[in-house]
């Protein structure tokens, strides 16, 4: 605990102010640091000083001590201030010594308690201001992630939309495919119908024969290649299933994390506002 001259000068005038005495504050090698008589700061005390560098703790002159001094000195009574069994300066008083003394003892005490109520404050003010700069920079972070969390959602929520309109394209392929069986059924019966024209027409009609034949094998072929691609698509169709559900569910939870970082966001803001208002608190301390 250090005695600084801003505390020494508010209790030497509070004291001189109600009591109308001289006041001294001595710092811890003796030297004056506030006075009443403000012509005094700078110079040494010798109470004080002989307080601060022996195992007495005042110092006084009687107003015998006074009278016989040819008014060099006068009657009065100095204190050392005390933090925590040390010293750390000195309270004077020139009045007689049944007012000084006591007015000297409870400024010393004074002294102490407005240094720590003065320490005490400075740390609440750093402990404040880091505060507020751990919530600004946790605001931050939230506040980019909160982003980053609605930009994924949304890109969730594309992903599932691409998929619906996949499992839809899968869903009007199908309806092609069946389109497609149907035209080869048709086509296998034409090419029937051409093979019995060509049966009744004889050996004219071998050459329609032949194409009647060759119609009907692409026919055969394309069924084949239909129930082949409509095998397959069914089994696409029951991964895309499982993709579109799989999106769906982590979309619902994306959004689900996207709402609680907001909430986060909305509680750190709040944090944060409170922090400001400690801060100018602070200031004011």
């Amino acid at each position: 605990m250090e005695l600084s001259g801003s505390i020494a000068n508010r209790i030497v005038e509070l004291i001189s102010q109600n009591s109308g005495f001289p006041i001294i504050v001595c710092d811890n090698t003796g030297m004056i640091v506030s006075a009443t008589d403000r012509g005094r700061i700078g110079q040494i005390h010798a109470g004080a000083q002989r307080i601060m560098t022996t195992d007495v703790d005042f110092a006084m002159v009687t107003a015998e001590q006074a009278v016989n001094s040819d008014g060099s000195i006068r009657e009065g009574f100095s204190i050392a201030i005390k933090s925590e069994g040390l010293k750390i300066g000195t309270f004077g008083v020139t009045a007689s010594l049944e007012i000084a003394q006591p007015i000297a003892k409870i400024a010393a005490e004074l002294v102490v308690t407005t240094i720590r109520d003065e320490e005490l404050k400075d740390t609440l003010r750093k402990l404040v201001k880091g505060m507020s700069a751990q919530v600004d920079r946790a605001a931050t972070a939230v506040q980019q992630i909160a982003s980053s969390s609605q930009e994924v959602a949304a890109i969730s929520q594309t992903v599932s939309n691409i998929s619906e309109v996949g499992s839809q394209k899968l869903q009007a392929t199908s309806e092609i495919l069946n389109f497609i069986r149907r035209i080869a059924n048709q086509t296998n019966l034409l090419g029937l119908n051409a093979a019995i024209e060509a049966a009744r027409a004889g050996e004219q009609g071998r050459g329609f024969s032949v194409v009647a034949g060759e119609v009907r094998k692409l026919a055969e072929e394309s069924r084949h290649s239909a129930n082949d691609i409509s095998r397959i698509l069914i089994e696409f169709q029951d991964v895309m299933n499982h993709i579109v559900q799989g999106v769906h569910q982590n979309a619902e939870v994306t959004q689900e994390q996207a709402q609680s970082i907001q909430d986060i966001s909305y509680t750190v803001n709040e944090v944060q506002n409170i922090g400001l208002e400690l801060k100018a608190l602070a200031e004011r301390l």
